[in-house]
């Protein structure tokens, strides 16, 4: 059986080595190569050109949300499951408006992470639970644009309309109706302005939530 090949970027020496430990637990999964920085980081995902990057946001030289930009100049196919111990809303939507596909909290226990790494490999968004029940962030209550200023509810839902995705596979990847689908949708072209997908895929593309 063929495996996930992954690379596992993150300058803690402790944390890389439980997390290999972890996944050389389970079939199917092997680490390619280790980083210990955001330079590091990309060179390695441009030479393997792996299955997943598991990628920490706080590292030295490119933060993980610079690598994750960077990456999605260049690969938009590889599939980036960022692992942090930072919850703040206002950094999880940087991270997914620079194209990451999951965002785990390093709370998690292994069925999560399993969880996690097979819904992005699925070409699902994966978000910790604790994310998903963020409230709204008082940035999020202003009208003008940017895509910082959306709900991460929202994130999801521009990120997987400009990616072509239909109301009903939308609803099906997040786990909620088409009918809630569409009225998220409806906030979202309310709040950017936008009159149609059309318009919603240009604002998605112009600040950077897909490539």
């Amino acid at each position: 059986m063929k495996k996930t090949r992954i690379i596992l970027a993150d300058d803690q020496l402790l944390i890389r080595a439980g997390i290999r430990a972890i996944l050389e637990t389970l079939p199917g999964y092997e680490i390619e190569e280790e980083c210990a920085d955001g330079h590091e980081a990309i060179s390695a995902i441009q030479r393997i050109q792996p299955d997943v990057v598991l990628l920490d946001i706080a590292m030295p030289g490119p933060s993980g949300i610079e690598v994750a930009r960077t990456i999605r100049q260049f690969d938009p196919n590889t599939k980036i499951l960022v692992l942090s111990s930072i919850d703040r809303q206002e950094i999880v939507e940087q991270a997914l408006a620079a194209g990451v596909n999951g965002y785990l909290l390093k709370d998690f226990v292994l069925a999560e992470l399993l969880q996690a790494l097979e819904s992005v490999l699925r070409g699902e968004l994966f978000l910790s639970p604790k994310i998903r029940e963020m409230p709204r962030s008082s940035r999020a209550e202003g009208t003008s644009g940017g895509s910082a200023q959306l709900t991460v509810r929202q994130m999801e839902i521009l990120r997987l309309v400009a990616s072509g995705r239909t109301t009903k596979e939308i609803a099906r990847d997040l786990g909620i109706s088409p009918k809630t689908v569409e009225f998220h949708r409806g906030r979202l072209m309310e709040r950017i302005g936008a009159h149609d997908v059309t318009g919603l895929t240009r604002f998605a593309l112009q600040t950077g939530v897909v490539c």
